[in-house]
């Protein structure tokens, strides 16, 4: 299958994770290096091989998954973070939404870390199911809302942090972890392992790549001034605290109920 050639990134807006990309900056989920290290060791003792990776970013988790040697497609559908992907592991790398992704045959397991967020998720987790063979992994890791949000408040983050960032903090709907798995499960997935994450682990800082980032402002001095932009607007976007949790999950397809292991 080969990857559409996806628009120049020069004339889009400067969105934080396409900031973070440019900087080669990745692992911007919660958790960070840390917690996807664990959700590969997991997936590993699965014994998979055959994976998707939906919202690669710049490719950090899809390298890893390459030198375990397993066979990864890797999806990316932002232009600007594409093309770093596409540098780094081009036989890999796909500019192509995850919910139109069609594949000649069936994965072993799919991978996401704070996508999933992004999308419906019935309309997402149903997807996942059908490129996944019977039997087949569905590994994630998220910052959802807890019990204290509310529907005006979700509402009202989702909305100014898209504004103010290009990117949502959380869904829109004030969807908890409970909707999470209800939606799951309604897919066909039954938990293998749920963990929450540390406090705030929806705020770990992003893998950094002090030279590419150096080199990056070099040839764009104007990235300097978008960090000093960024940095103001965390500071007038704070999240109220206890509505945010950060959940590592991996889920198996038409398997026997199990009873999920929680930390």
């Amino acid at each position: 299958m080969s990857a559409r050639a996806p628009a120049s990134g020069a004339s889009l807006p400067l969105a934080y994770h396409r900031f973070r990309g440019r900087l080669g900056m990745g692992d911007l989920h919660p958790g960070g290096e840390g917690a996807t290290a664990e959700l590969l060791a997991r997936l590993s003792a699965c014994g998979v091989r055959r994976v998707l990776e939906i919202g690669a970013g710049i490719g950090n988790t899809t390298a890893r998954m390459i030198a375990r040697g397993w066979e990864v497609t890797a999806l990316e559908p932002d232009p600007v973070l594409y093309e770093r992907l596409r540098r780094r592991a081009p036989a890999v790398a796909r500019c192509e939404p995850f919910l139109r992704h069609a594949p000649a045959t069936r994965y072993e397991a799919i991978v996401a870390e704070s996508v999933l967020f992004q999308m419906d998720l019935p309309e997402a987790f149903n997807h996942a199911a059908a490129l996944l063979e019977p039997g087949g992994y569905l590994a994630f890791i998220e910052a959802v809302w807890t019990e204290r949000i509310t529907a005006a408040l979700s509402r009202a983050l989702h909305e100014n942090t898209r504004q103010l960032f290009g990117i949502a903090v959380g869904t829109r709907e004030p969807l908890t972890w409970d909707d999470w798995l209800r939606c799951l499960r309604h897919a066909g997935f039954s938990a293998i392992h749920s963990e929450l994450l540390t406090r705030g682990s929806a705020g770990h800082p992003p893998t950094r790549n002090r030279a590419a980032t150096l080199l990056a402002v070099v040839r764009d001095p104007r990235l300097l001034i978008w960090m000093a932009r960024f940095r103001s607007r965390k500071r007038s976007a704070k999240m109220p605290s206890g509505i945010q949790e950060s959940r590592l999950f991996l889920g198996r397809l038409g398997a026997s109920a199990q009873r999920a292991t929680t930390r």
